[in-house]
This record gives C-alpha cells, structure tokens and sequence, in this order.
C-alpha cells in the first residue's frame, strides 16, 4: 500500500496506526473493490494485526450468502477441503476463488469463525426486479430477523445522488425504487446477521469484507444504529474515484489507503 490518509485531518499515518484504531473498535469494515487483489490483500494484512488470542474475532462476508452458512461452517472446521469448498464459493460468488483463497486460507488456519452475511441471491434479484412486496411471506422468513428494506435512511439518498442518473440511462425499464429496496435489503440482512451473531457470541470483534457501497457508514453501520444494536465501529476503504481529491467525508468513513497500481 502507498498512503494511508485519516479523514477526519487528512493526515497521513501508518498501518500501525491505522490497525491500533481498528483494535479498539468493535466493528471493522474493510471495503473492496471486488476483482482488485490488492484490496484483498489489504484486508488480510488487517486481519492478520487484528489476532489476538486474549479476544474473539470473526470475520463476517458478504461473498457467501446466509442459507450457506453451514458449508462455510465445515470449510474453518477442516471437513472440507479446498476442491470441495471452491463449487460451493462459486454458487455463492462470481467472482474468482483466488482473490479471496488466502483470506479463506488464514481463517481455516486459525480457526477464525467466517459468517455469511449476505441475502440469498434469489431474494435480492426478486426485490430488485418487483421490489420488497412482491416477496412471499415463506421468502421473508428466510431472512435473518430483523431485516427490512425501508427506504428511509440516509444511505437511500445517497444512491439517488450518487447512481439515478447512471441508472435510468442503462437501466431498459428497471425501477430505481425496487434497486434502492434491494440494497436496504442486502444493507439491512447483513447488518441484522452481524447483531445476532454478536449476541450470541458477546465479546466478539467482526471484521467485515464487503463491497464499498456496504460498507460506508450509512450502509451496514447505520443499520445496525437503526436496529438498536450500536457498536464502536471504524470504517476503512481503498481509493476510488469517488473517493479522491478530498472528496472522502467522515460521515462516509475513516481511513483511506491508497493501493498500488497493477
């Protein structure tokens, strides 16, 4: 990485820095620009400073939906091997596995507990196209509790300033409410997973790795503050366009890392 700037002064600092104000927090999210390696690259080095035998971690991701919960379950217990888990990633993931295999790797390793955070696809693609009523009540109760997709929230404004113009231009029909609806939901349902999880396991520090537009602070954060689960969280993001020339605002997050060019 080649720069670390704290938003809240634009002052330059060091990993070292960085990761002490991550100690402290509760909630850890990391965003990622998703086929980026050294975005997960990243992540990894702030999970590796983050171990501490003396408190709990878990590292919650959004690239595994919750109903696969269980197989992700097997794959940190060692019951799975990596041929076997790698078709259960992809059904998950369209990503490629090798992006995130030495995360996936490191959390085996050290029996570090991995939670799917994400809505099942299926749900998310029905709300997108016919938006939250259209789903079933069968529909709903698979989703952890909790969830919603009330577009009244902060993070709802920001998409119409940010993707409504982009959106209705490409979009061959779509209603932008049904994809605002949809992001609430994914925003929401991770959210509602990371505070159960918390319950029943108090204590524990999570570490999310998400998209950027999951993890800025009126998404996954102002949900959980929403719900009534409020926990200290600090919020770190790579360099993007969006980001740059001192466009990244302390309401939005905290650190910025600068990431080296391919």
């Amino acid at each position: 990485m080649q720069s670390i700037t704290r938003v809240s002064d634009h002052e330059i600092v060091t990993f070292q820095q960085l990761t002490a104000k991550a100690k402290a927090a509760d909630l850890v999210l990391i965003g990622e620009v998703h086929d980026k390696p050294a975005a997960h690259e990243l992540q990894l080095s702030i999970i590796r400073s983050l171990q501490d035998h003396k408190q709990r971690m878990a590292i919650g991701l959004e690239v595994m939906q919750s109903n696969s919960q269980q197989q992700l379950d097997n794959w940190v217990s060692g019951k799975m091997t990596e041929e076997q888990f790698q078709p259960v990633f992809a059904q998950n993931w369209t990503y490629d596995w090798r992006l995130y295999r030495e995360i996936f790797l490191f959390a085996r390793d050290n029996k570090i507990p991995l939670v799917a955070l994400n809505v099942p696809r299926e749900t998310v693609i029905k709300v997108s196209r016919q938006g939250y009523k259209a789903l079933t009540e069968e529909e709903r109760k698979g989703l952890s509790i909790g969830t919603n997709a009330d577009l009244n929230n902060t993070h709802t404004e920001f998409l119409k300033r940010t993707f409504q113009p982009l959106f209705e231009s490409v979009s061959n029909g779509r209603v932008f409410q049904y994809f605002c609806e949809a992001q609430t939901l994914r925003n929401s349902g991770m959210a509602m997973t990371v505070a159960h999880y918390v319950k029943q396991q108090p204590k524990t520090k999570m570490v999310l790795l998400t998209g950027i537009w999951h993890a800025v602070k009126n998404a996954i954060p102002e949900q959980l503050d929403r719900s009534g689960n409020k926990m200290s969280s600090v919020v770190i993001m790579p360099e993007i366009q969006e980001f740059s020339g001192g466009k990244a605002t302390t309401d939005v997050i905290d650190y910025l890392v600068q990431l080296p060019t391919p």
